[in-house]
Parts: structure tokens; C-alpha cells; sequence
């Protein structure tokens, strides 16, 4: 099924028509026709695209206005897809990365290691996509039933791709990739793991990320940010996609054979970034970039969800609930009896106007879903959880050191604008913090409603 689209109960926002009466801020980036950038047209940035990141012109600009160099030390507390440590990487700068999600952790193994040797890379390339070639040339992508099917009653096939969906995951069925581009996929995958030794980590990690990226274009799986599900490819040249995927990788090895970045030192951390004094020294970083989820109920496993079963992280639904509760709670799919976040922030001022007037407005419109009844709930943890971030922060910047935040307004719950920059440069003035700085980064246009939501830099100081 398509995306269904739920008309929204209000459209109307009085925040936004007094900020457009009173704010006249002029972006730092212009963003065309109000959509938000991309880091897909950008070298290694766009080895995998993740539809809820950022483009690398945000650490861009934090590292030019900041002047951050190879002396300091960069830390990204959500490093999804490493689009910060990538760009710092490139100028040469260490960078650290702390990232709950098991599959963004190969993404950035990949994404950061330069140093692969280009020649053997081509090479095995090659030979990888010839054996694809050869073994697909072998299969019958027919309707016809059993092994050895004809092909214009002349061609006998060894293979059919229904061999290859008999032991595919119950948690990824045909509804999310049909059957014959789901077989290619595992031929792909297979010949990759037989013509790589998996104790050559880096080199498996490359041509892994190279198939992985494919997985969600080759499905009928789709983002319009949230999950969805579109009209069927039944069929799909997987092969196509795959080669030039791998291509353009290998061409951007090549472009950073000099440079500074290619034996630049990183270290990742795979666990919660409310935790942060538990994998790094205190006083010990100069500088933190990130953007973290925004309160606007994205549910983060959901967009990997194809590549966290296929690449068998997870089995379960179980093991889904293992991983949302490392990640900071910012969707009502990720709230369990034990979060309690909350504690961090009770009290509150300017989160207490925020959840009043949402529950104002689900008694007016008598919401009694269970997703809605956890509107107030997910906002006070959400706040609280970054909290918690802020605290850890705090612990492990040097005296002097920045954080700076790129976050969203939103206006997800009930059409309540939701000031997030505002929201978190109130808690960490109660951290610790001793300045903060809020700047207009871009308009991002809704789908849902005419206004436009401030998408801020919020840069603290220690």
C-alpha cells in the first residue's frame, strides 16, 4: 500500500505567525523551495543515504566559523551515517563517533576508511562482478516452477530464483522486497562473502556497504520522511544498480589518495549517547557537531529497517527493542514502562507549556488513540533524554569547548510549535553551560501545513 495521508485536525500555528511578525532572520543556507539539503550529492557522503541526515554544509560551516583544525578533537554524539566525521576526516582532524544503531555503525567503518588499496579494490571488483554475471546468467527469473526451467525451450538453467526467498526472514517479506530483485540481492550477498574473507575487515565492509545501499531502491519501500510502502517492482535490474554504486566508490577512494584525511585516526563507539562518560575521558574533546533526532516521532530503526534484517542484526522484534532502547526517546514507537528520562527536566517552565497546551488540545478533539496518549509523555522524555545528553557533554569538553546542535522546530503533536533550540538552550543554561547561541540554518517547508519550521543551530559553550 501507498502512504496514507491523514489531513491534520489544526493547520493554524499562532508561534509561527508572530515569529514571522517579529524574527527576521536570514538563513545561513538557501534551500530550494524550502526542502532540506542532502548529503547524497556529496563524495563518500553519498556511499549510503540515510533520508533523515544532513548535509556536510553544516560541519562545514561550524568548523570554518570555529576555526577547528587538526589540533582538536571532534565528537558526534549521533553519529548516524558519519556524515561529521567524514568531513572532518577530510581536512584531517580526528574525530570520535557514538552511534546506537548497529547497521550505522558498519556505514561509517566504511564511509571512514580511506586507506583501502585502490589497485586490489579494482581488481577484486572485477572479479566479483563477473562471478555475479556468470551465477545470474544461471538463473531463471521465469515464473516457471522447479530447478532447470526452459527459456525458449533451448537454454537449460541450473537455478531458479525461487531457490534463493526460501529462507528469507519472516520480518522482511515480499511486501517490502519482491521476490526476484530480493534474490538477486542474496546472489550479490553471497558471492560477496564467498570471495572475501571476513578477517579482511575493511575490505568486506566496503563491498558489504556497497550492496547494503542498493537494498531500499531495489525494494518497494519508500520515505516521505516517514516509513512507507509503494506499488511493487516485481522485477529490477539489481546488477545495474550495483555496479554503479560500486563504480562511483571506487572513484572516490581514488580522489582521496592525497589526501590529508586518508590516515586520519577515528575512533567509533557503538552504544547511547546518553552515556557519553562511559566511553570517553572527561575534558578530554575541543569540540561536538551533531544533529540529533528532533521531538517530531521519527522512529529511527524504521529507516533501516531492510538493512538491519538483512544484514541479520536483527532476527526479532526483540532485537529491535534492544536497540530503540539505546537511542534517545523521539518516537511515541520507543517509549517503554522503564523510561524515565523525564526526572531530568520535571518542572521544566518551558516544556510544561509545551505538553499542557498538546493535552489541551487531544481532550478538545477527544484523541483516545495510544499513540496520542503518549504525545506528553514522549516530549517530556524527549527533553529529558537530551538532558542527559547535555550532562554527558558537559563531563568530557574541554574549558572553552563548543557543542554545537543543528535541530527543528516541529510541530508533530497536535500542530503545537514546538521550539526545540529554545527548549534545549533553557537546559543546558541548568547543566552547566555558561553561553548559547541560536542561529536561523534554513526553512524547511512542511507537507502538512503552509509555514515554514526553523531548522537552528543552537552552539553552546562551556
Amino acid at each position: 500500500m501507498a502512504f496514507s495521508y491523514h489531513k491534520p485536525t489544526r493547520t493554524f500555528c499562532p508561534v509561527c505567525e508572530e515569529l514571522d511578525k517579529t524574527i527576521f532572520d536570514t538563513p545561513i543556507i538557501s534551500t530550494f523551495d524550502g526542502k532540506a539539503s542532502s548529503a547524497n550529492n556529496f563524495p563518500f557522503h553519498n556511499w549510503y543515504n540515510f533520508v533523515l541526515g544532513y548535509s556536510p554544509d553544516f560541519p562545514n560551516y561550524i568548523i570554518k566559523k570555529y576555526g577547528i583544525s587538526k589540533e582538536h578533537i571532534v565528537l558526534d554524539p549521533f553519529m548516524g551515517t558519519a556524515t561529521t566525521n567524514v568531513v572532518v576526516k577530510n581536512l584531517g582532524i580526528k574525530s570520535i563517533g557514538v552511534e546506537a544503531n548497529d547497521f550505522f555503525i558498519d556505514v561509517a567503518h566504511a564511509k571512514l576508511t580511506w586507506n583501502l588499496d585502490v589497485e586490489k579494490i579494482e581488481s577484486l571488483s572485477e572479479t566479483i562482478l563477473s562471478k555475479i554475471e556468470k551465477h545470474l546468467s544461471k538463473v531463471d527469473f521465469s515464473n516457471t516452477d522447479g530447478i532447470g526451467s526452459l527459456f525458449d525451450k533451448k537454454e537449460l538453467y541450473s537455478y531458479s530464483y525461487k531457490d534463493y526467498i526460501k529462507d528469507r526472514p519472516q520480518e522482511l517479506p515480499a511486501r517490502y522486497i519482491s521476490d526476484k530483485p530480493y534474490a538477486k540481492l542474496i546472489i550479490i550477498n553471497n558471492i560477496i562473502n564467498q570471495s572475501i574473507p571476513k578477517k579482511n575487515k575493511e575490505v568486506f565492509r566496503f563491498f558489504r556497504l556497497a550492496l547494503d545501499s542498493i537494498i531500499v531502491p531495489c525494494s518497494n519501500v519508500s520515505y516521505g520522511p516517514g516509513f512507507g510502502v509503494k506499488k511493487p517492482k516485481e522485477d529490477f535490474d539489481v546488477m545495474e544498480v550495483f555496479t554503479t554504486k560500486l563504480n562511483r566508490m571506487i572513484e572516490d577512494l581514488k580522489s582521496v589518495k592525497n589526501s590529508p584525511g586518508r590516515e586520519t585516526s577515528y575512533q567509533i563507539f557503538h552504544g547511547d549517547s546518553r552515556k557519553l562518560s562511559q566511553y570517553i575521558p572527561e575534558n578530554s574533546v575541543d569540540f561536538l557537531m551533531t544533529s540529533p533526532p528532533y521531538p517530531g516521532d521519527h522512529e529511527y530503526t524504521k529507516h533501516t529497517r531492510l538493512e538491519l534484517m538483512f544484514e541479520k542484526h536483527v532476527l526479532s522484534k526483540n532485537d529491535f527493542r534492544i536497540i530503540k532502547k539505546r537511542m534517545l526517546v523521539g518516537s511515541t514507537t520507543n517509549i517503554y514502562k522503564e523510561c524515565n528520562d523525564r526526572i531530568n527536566v520535571a518542572g521544566n517552565k518551558l516544556i510544561s507549556e509545551v505538553t499542557d497546551e498538546i493535552q489541551k488540545r487531544l481532550d478538545a478533539d477527544g484523541a483516545t488513540s495510544g499513540f496520542e496518549k503518549l504525545y506528553t509523555k514522549l516530549v517530556w522524555e524527549y527533553f529529558g533524554g537530551m538532558s542527559l545528553v547535555l550532562s554527558e557533554a558537559y563531563k568530557i569538553m574541554k574549558q572553552g569547548g563548543k557543542f554545537s546542535l543543528l535541530v527543528s522546530d516541529s510541530h508533530a503533536f497536535k500542530m503545537v510549535h514546538i521550539r526545540t533550540a529554545v527548549i534545549l538552550a533553557d537546559i543546558a543554561k541548568q547543566v552547566g553551560f555558561s553561553n548559547s547561541e541560536i542561529e536561523l540554518w534554513q526553512n524547511k517547508r512542511s507537507t502538512s501545513h503552509s509555514y515554514n519550521l526553523r531548522e537552528e543551530i543552537l552552539t553552546l559553550t562551556k
